[in-house]
């Protein structure tokens, strides 16, 4: 076991928790199968360093919590680290409950001890027991532990635009008079047992934005330790490059674990013990690696398990998972090799990232760091991002549709709509359109389009019924929502109340099929769904409103706006409008009649 005699009982933090859902994902590009915990860190998995660290606290149990279809791939790569002192137990995850509602899903493993939450991508090299000591010393219910963020001169300058995005001026904001917080959560959390009671038993709930915002409204102490140590998140493959360079270069280092960690070797032998391709230092190379004649790799680069770098092949400082093949000839530098990629003979790339399994056509350009070198840089990072399969030509195809559909249907139903505005008018006082501010594709906002089938002041209800909300996560929905005027009824039964945003369409601001937009305030509970669904135009019908109108959790609107990103094709979108067809002309109204 580690060192750790000097801690006292009462203030080692026995249980931590890893929270390790979906696989490996770098810029948008899935690399491995497994989860980020276990991406190779100078061919040690990532969930070793992490370890060692939590260790530093008292830690001598870690909860792996991992999604349900990774649980038995998870299990395997736990039993192969035999020689981390520390016990790991693997939790697969059935659904989708956030980051604080999975604490409480797992409470009864926490022994109603106080206990640690990491983040699997985080990597830090810091001794924790100065984190327990100012917790305990604090009478903390919760301490997020957090970065400063030091932003140069020039990255606080801003340019100011008119209303049709001219530039007016161009400020340099000095430091004293920046409202924005100077500290970012690193993503480590160190949290007293009771802090659980106030995580709802169902639904998703999101630690960051919700519970230390509950915890402090009861008049809890959320504390902030800051940590001036080194330190990654791995959220890009810019990151993930540097961090290793790190490692191989020792600009980080874990004393206590030098027995444990792989040698770095300088010199590679061919099979048979003949020297056979040059290395300069740092390499690192899997003993079941093969480096043929006239290769020469260059460090800082990490070479896994089963790999094969062809003969005269040039790899400089990059990281090859297990089962890479580079061909005879090749050149790679400042590359990521998911597991499984080729590199064909005489190809040449520089800065991307080869998908899991890649071949040539798969390669994604590799997103560079603030600094477009490896150098550690301890600015706020970005969120993962998730590439759709939606190309140039597809947005072009599906604008088009988009304009023809929305011009004709317009034109069709105008005595409709005229007939409906006339109605909502005598119905109830108040205007005929509802106009919210919402998201489009990127993140521009636009005002989107809805006849009013709520009383006038329905934003003021809601503030005084919000305790009734009968679905989780940033959505508001009640069955039988009193504020729904007699009109109302028969409009949101049918989704005539929509028909406006027909106009949102024409105009360019949403596209008939996509996910349905959103304000910034409703997706702030999950940055990498939001970015995810940002990344496509939004829409007036999305996979999520079809397989699940009413009833839906936060968990499974998710899923299916990811799952509609991932997979985008004409083909989808197609299905999507048939089965809305369907349940519109069908369904609703038998709903309406059995209303």
């Amino acid at each position: 076991m580690l060192e750790i005699e000097s801690l006292n009982m009462d203030h080692r933090v026995p249980t931590a928790v890893l929270l390790a859902n979906g696989p490996a994902v770098l810029d948008g590009s899935q690399i491995a199968s497994f989860p980020k915990c276990f991406l190779p860190i100078a061919n040690r998995p990532l969930v070793f360093f992490q370890g060692a660290t939590l260790m530093s606290a008292g830690v001598e149990r870690l909860i792996l919590v991992v999604g349900a279809d990774q649980g038995q791939v998870a299990q395997k790569l736990v039993e192969q680290i035999q020689d981390l002192p520390i016990e790991i137990r693997c939790y697969a995850q059935e659904h989708i409950r956030g980051t604080a509602g999975t604490l409480k899903e797992i409470e009864h493993l926490l022994q109603g001890e106080r206990f640690l939450v990491m983040g699997g991508d985080l990597f830090l090299d810091a001794d924790l027991t100065g984190l327990v000591d100012y917790h305990l010393a604090s009478a903390a219910t919760a301490t997020v532990v957090a970065a400063r963020i030091e932003e140069p001169a020039w990255q606080m300058e801003r340019i100011e635009t008119d209303t049709q995005e001219l530039a007016k001026t161009i400020h340099r904001i000095h430091p004293a008079y920046s409202r924005r917080s100077k500290l970012r959560p690193i993503g480590l959390y160190l949290f007293e047992h009771a802090a659980l009671q106030f995580i709802p038993e169902e639904g998703v709930f999101d630690i960051k934005e919700q519970l230390v915002a509950r915890l402090y409204s009861h008049s809890h102490r959320t504390r902030v330790w800051t940590v001036d140590t080194y330190h990654q998140n791995i959220l890009s493959g810019a990151r993930y490059l540097a961090l290793n360079a790190d490692v191989l270069q020792n600009q980080v280092a874990f004393p206590q674990l030098n027995r444990y960690l792989p040698r770095v070797d300088t010199v590679v032998a061919a099979q048979g013990g003949y020297p056979a391709g040059m290395t300069v230092s740092p390499v690192i190379q899997a003993l079941s690696s093969t480096i043929h004649d006239g290769a020469m790799v260059i460090g800082p680069t990490a070479i896994g398990e089963g790999c094969s770098i062809g003969s005269n092949a040039l790899v400089n400082s990059s990281v090859l998972l297990d089962g890479c093949k580079v061909g005879a000839g090749a050149r790679i530098t400042n590359c990521v090799l998911g597991e499984g990629a080729v590199v064909a003979d005489g190809a040449v790339f520089h800065h991307v990232i080869f998908r899991s399994g890649a071949q040539k056509a798969e390669v994604i350009p590799l997103l560079l760091s603030e600094t477009t070198d490896f150098e550690v840089s301890h600015l706020c990072p970005r969120h993962e991002t998730v590439t759709s399969p939606m190309t140039k030509n597809s947005r072009l195809m599906k604008r088009v549709f988009d304009l023809v559909f929305s011009a004709l249907t317009l034109s069709v139903l105008a005595p409709l709509m005229a007939v409906i505005a006339i109605w909502i008018k005598l119905d109830s006082p108040g205007g005929v359109i509802f106009r919210q501010r919402r998201c489009g594709e990127n993140g521009k906002e636009f005002t989107m389009y809805k006849f009013r089938s709520m009383v006038d002041n329905a934003e003021e209800v809601k503030r005084e019924i919000q305790i009734l909300n009968e679905v989780d996560g940033p959505m508001f929905k009640l069955s039988k929502d009193p504020r729904t005027t007699r009109a109302g009824w028969v409009l949101r039964a049918t989704n005539l109340d929509e028909l406006p945003q027909l106009w949102n369409i024409l105009v360019g601001d949403m596209s008939l099929i996509g996910p349905r937009p959103l304000s910034w305030d409703e997706m702030r509970f999950n940055p990498r769904w939001r970015d995810a669904r940002l990344s496509v135009p939004q829409g007036l019908i999305g996979l999520w409103q079809i397989k699940s109108h009413s009833k839906a959790s936060f968990a499974d609107w998710i899923r299916y706006d990811l799952e509609y990103v991932n997979n985008w094709s004409a083909w989808l979108d197609l299905k999507i409008l048939l089965k809305a067809f369907v349940d519109m002309t069908i369904g609703r109204l038998w709903s309406l009649a059995n209303a």
